[in-house]
């Protein structure tokens, strides 16, 4: 996150180069370094969230996301007893129609299935399986 910073303090301060060698004009500048300056101060809150972040909470967090990650693959490879639990884990509860199954996840990871852009998706160029 530091390097992030540094990338956005670096493109502030070549803008402000360019500015003052008159190849961008003061519109441009003002716009720009109103993002810019924005931006840092963002990437500068979340890096003392994560200075002040429980180490603790940090490290289960991770294992949510491995896990919730490694869902499908633990599911399928999984004996019978290890689904189950992996299931009551996971979800709180499920709806059933004749067709499909509506599940209900605990939380957190009702949070993390609720974002589309998180959930995993089909590949683009899908290959045979092996």
């Amino acid at each position: 996150m530091g390097s992030l910073l540094s990338a956005v303090r670096h493109r502030l301060d070549q803008a402000y180069l360019d500015k003052l060698d008159g190849k961008i004009n003061e519109e441009f500048w003002t716009r720009k370094s109103t993002e810019w300056l924005a931006e840092e101060h963002q990437i500068s809150l979340a890096m003392q969230g994560l200075a002040n972040a429980n180490p603790d909470r940090i490290i289960d967090a991770v294992r949510i996301f491995e896990l919730a990650n490694k869902a499908h693959f633990l599911y399928v490879s999984q004996p019978a007893p290890e689904k189950a639990k992996l299931l009551r884990m996971v979800l709180s509860n499920c709806a059933v129609d004749a067709v499909n199954i509506y599940p209900s996840y605990k939380k957190p990871f009702d949070l993390i299935f609720a974002r589309e852009e998180w959930r995993a998706r089909r590949d683009s160029n899908p290959r045979p399986s092996a």
